[in-house]
């Protein structure tokens, strides 16, 4: 597992020698806040990942995972493109979607 040569090395920088009582004290609190960071980071790193896988099935669950364009937008033919992407195979559903920009209001009340 540890080396000859690596144990040494530990041993030489934390074990406490003759009159340097502070400096081991100040080596093993930092030895413990370094080990406390990298735990924690660990596990923000795990939760995040969780949240991530979670969040890329959510988005993926409502947009598709292909997307089919036109020349500055529009897409004049689309109903032949839809029967040929519907006749791929794997494809489960294939749907015409509008992505445009929009501005909307409440009641008369201008956007926040």
């Amino acid at each position: 597992m540890i080396a000859r040569y690596e144990r040494l090395i530990a041993t030489r920088y934390l074990r406490p020698v003759k009159g340097e009582s502070f400096i081991f004290i100040v080596s093993i609190i930092s030895l413990m806040g370094i080990a406390l960071g990298v735990a924690a980071l660990v596990a923000v790193m795990s939760v995040m990942n969780g949240f991530r896988a979670d969040l890329l099935d959510r988005i993926l669950g409502v947009n598709g995972h292909a997307l089919v364009q036109g020349y500055d937008g529009r897409l004049d033919v689309w109903r032949p493109i839809l029967e040929d992407a519907r006749q791929l195979p794997g494809v489960i559903r294939a749907t015409p979607i509008i992505e445009q920009q929009l501005m909307a209001s409440r009641r008369g009340a201008p956007p926040a």
